[in-house]
């Protein structure tokens, strides 16, 4: 191998070393975010175009050292910010996990490239004429060697990630910036070991591992240990998500019960109203009746016009055989008749199935109060809310359908995201989805969501569990 082909061969050794990061950039990016949120097209697009800036800036005939990272970041933080700010946080810390990993790698591979060269060099008869093109034929497979090595590490890499990562969960800035520390300091760690791994001297050149041996134990330890505090920040963010998410869920479930527990109360104290009222007047009634059966019309007359009558209607338009479920749904009935939108209701409580009144009561008071929230918004004439509950077997299936604007928003994590604007309850957005989810996986069921047609449907299905 002549000396211009081998030069032909490090450009092709660098470009491959861009397109395998490109291509471990468009995983990670995978990894965090869901496809409902960014599609997988979009994905490999974002990580097409950082590949291409990194191999034309590596090909320029000058030194752009260090500009991939400028430009690869202003890129990805220009482009997500136009296309969804709601990730921006998720894409900054992926962007520096990305470049973490490959100064893992970068710090093993010194070592590891270290012992390969001596170990293909030390035999070379340089006695001989052909002894540059076996040099460079073995740097050549040095090469390959590292190619294959930071693309096996990157696979590694990714797996354990997805490991760990489970369900792509929302990340705040706060929770970005935190995570992203650990890579800034292996930036800083991997860009002092490259400036002082070879420095040109007046006569000599200064080669740090040749100087210090042991280096080639510390360097792969301080690699190791990088990789596994950036896991360990991941896993502990991942944990404490997931404690977040089930503490909001639980306050939520708790305020829940509250307020059905309040409103069942004041239910009742209505009914006692009016009960109180029906004895009075049944009382009244019967003073009347002796009025009419003596003839005393005149009496009977003013009795009359001196009652004061305050019966009212006060009855319950759905009986769905429970007190607990029938407040929910005819309170959901009264705002939706307010606010002009067809109600129609055909469910009833499953007693035979040992369902807590109160769980059911979370689940039917989630559903509608998010497809009274999705009917506000659009015209009064296309406004419809339906709900029914079937019996089949072991299993119990509960089914809302309303109209809605078309538009759903989705968080990170793939999860349905409240419209409502109070930044103050920017935490609690889609909770009550989570709610019925939680529910439902309580009952050994599932809860499965559709949005077709401008028509939004939750389907929750519920197991008798016997408990």
């Amino acid at each position: 191998m002549t000396e211009q082909m081998f030069r032909i061969v490090e450009e092709c050794y660098g470009i491959m070393i861009i397109l395998v990061r490109g291509i471990l950039l468009g995983f990670l990016i995978n990894a965090f975010i869901s496809d409902d949120v960014m599609d997988r097209a979009k994905k490999i697009v974002i990580s097409v175009v950082i590949t291409a800036e990194g191999a034309t800036l590596f090909v320029v005939p000058f030194s752009t050292r260090g500009a991939w990272t400028i430009i690869s970041l202003l890129t990805i933080l220009a482009v997500f910010y136009f296309y969804d700010k709601r990730i921006l946080p998720h894409i900054v810390f992926v962007y520096f996990l990305w470049q973490n990993m490959f100064f893992v790698w970068y710090i093993m591979n010194i070592v590891l490239s270290d012992y390969i060269s001596i170990w293909f060099t030390q035999n070379i008869d340089y006695s001989q004429g052909d002894a540059l093109a076996v040099f460079y034929g073995r740097m050549m497979v040095q090469m390959a060697l590292e190619i294959v090595f930071l693309a096996a590490a990157f696979i590694a890499i990714y797996f354990c990630i997805e490991k760990i990562c489970v369900h792509k969960r929302d990340m705040s800035w706060t929770e970005a910036l935190y995570l992203s520390i650990y890579s800034g300091v292996s930036y800083v760690i991997a860009y002092l070991i490259a400036e002082v791994m070879v420095v040109p001297l007046e006569k000599e050149v200064f080669i740090l591992l040749d100087e210090k041996k042991n280096l080639k134990l510390v360097l792969p330890i301080l690699a190791i240990l990088i990789f596994i505090g950036e896991m360990s920040a991941i896993a502990t963010w991942q944990r404490y998500r997931r404690l977040k998410e089930e503490e909001l869920l639980l306050q939520e479930q708790v305020r829940e019960q509250e307020f059905l527990r309040k409103k069942i109360e004041y239910t009742e104290k209505h009914h006692d109203q009016i009960r109180t009222l029906r004895h009075d007047m049944a009382g009244k009634l019967m003073i009347l009746k002796s009025f009419i059966e003596n003839n005393r019309y005149q009496d009977a007359s003013q009795f009359l016009s001196e009652m004061d009558i305050e019966l009212n209607a006060g009855g319950v338009k759905y009986s769905t055989g429970n007190p607990v479920t029938d407040v929910v749904i005819n309170e959901a009935a009264s705002q939706a008749e307010k606010l002009g939108c067809s109600f129609d209701c055909d469910f009833s409580f499953p007693v035979e199935k040992n369902i807590s009144a109160m769980d059911m009561a979370i689940v039917l008071n989630n559903l509608l109060d998010n497809a009274l929230e999705a009917v506000v918004v659009i015209p009064e004439e296309d406004r419809f809310i339906k709900i029914s509950g079937t019996s089949k077997d072991n299993f119990y299936l509960i089914k809302t359908e309303n109209s809605y604007d078309g538009k759903v928003i989705r968080g990170a994590d793939n999860s349905i995201v409240s419209k409502k604007k109070d930044a103050s309850e920017s935490d609690k957005h889609g909770i009550g989805l989570k709610s019925v989810m939680q529910i439902s996986d309580k009952y050994l069921g599932v809860m499965d969501v559709k949005t077709e047609n401008k028509v939004f449907e939750v389907k929750v299905m519920l197991q008798n569990t016997g408990n």
